[in-house]
């Protein structure tokens, strides 16, 4: 156990990310193996946290919006997610530290999930459908989109020919686009929602300010002014202090201004 604990702590965070989702998969399906070996009732986990497109049951349930990101319908699902993660990852985004990674990957997953409520409750065809959502396709979307235009004249080499990362990352969204008709309706929509934050990552990477850094900033300012003001009011309460013992002219020039400046205020 401890030697299973220090190999997941030692791994770069992409690697953890799939070992997560890897044993995220098997969790239920070895408990109820084990449940329909004893004859007990199988539990679905995936209930608890898959996103649904209605608005009541996202607002009862906010972690849905990033837990969704975390399971997988089938082996096939969970197969290619990774291996996309793996490849991007180790090939291209190893310049990323833990935290541009994670946001890249979870706001990545956030957008999708997003734009997934939006689509079915804006467009007419999803009317009365509750399909929920599964799958890390729009985080690992995000971060493919983000390699294929922060490189976007890079080339690799696919079997008989070479391809830029920017006609690879086109590809990929517009098979998404064009899918959203016929197949996973859900999926491909937040497919789009990834691909579209991991452009935006990459197009504000030097000047990047995830929604956190922003709110961080806002209170930081905000108690910045806050203590501007009681410093202020205690140099103000001191003038008047002066003033009650020795009269109004013994003020210095630079008092006279800040008790005029603060009776403008008030």
């Amino acid at each position: 156990m401890e030697l299973g604990y220090k190999y997941f702590i030692n791994q770069p965070i992409f690697k953890k990310i799939i070992i997560l989702n890897i044993i995220i998969f098997l969790l239920p399906l070895v408990s109820n193996t084990f449940l329909f070996l004893f004859n007990f009732n199988q539990i679905s986990l995936i209930k608890y946290f898959d996103l649904h497109p209605e608005f009541t049951k996202v607002l009862m349930s906010p972690w849905t919006l990033v837990s969704y990101s975390f399971f997988h319908v089938d082996f096939f699902h969970i197969f290619w997610n990774m291996f996309i993660l793996y490849i991007v990852s180790d090939y291209f985004l190893s310049f990323l530290n833990n935290k541009q990674f994670l946001e890249i990957y979870f706001y990545g997953a956030l957008a999708g999930g997003l734009l997934f409520i939006v689509s079915y409750n804006g467009f007419p065809v999803f009317e009365n459908s509750f399909t929920p959502l599964i799958g890390s396709s729009a985080a690992v979307y995000s971060l493919l989109i983000f390699a294929c235009s922060y490189y976007p004249n890079t080339s690799v080499s696919l079997i008989f020919f070479n391809v830029k990362l920017k006609h690879i990352g086109l590809f990929y969204v517009l098979m998404s686009l064009i899918q959203i008709p016929f197949n996973n309706a859900g999926g491909n929509i937040a497919h789009l929602g990834g691909a579209i934050y991991g452009l935006y990552y990459s197009n504000n990477f030097n000047s990047f300010k995830s929604p956190f850094n922003i709110i961080t900033d806002y209170l930081d300012k905000f108690s910045f002014k806050s203590s501007n003001k009681k410093n202020d009011q205690k140099t103000i309460d001191e003038i008047l202090d002066k003033i009650s013992k020795s009269g109004y002219e013994s003020l210095t020039k630079h008092e006279k201004d800040l008790l005029f400046k603060n009776s403008d205020k008030n």
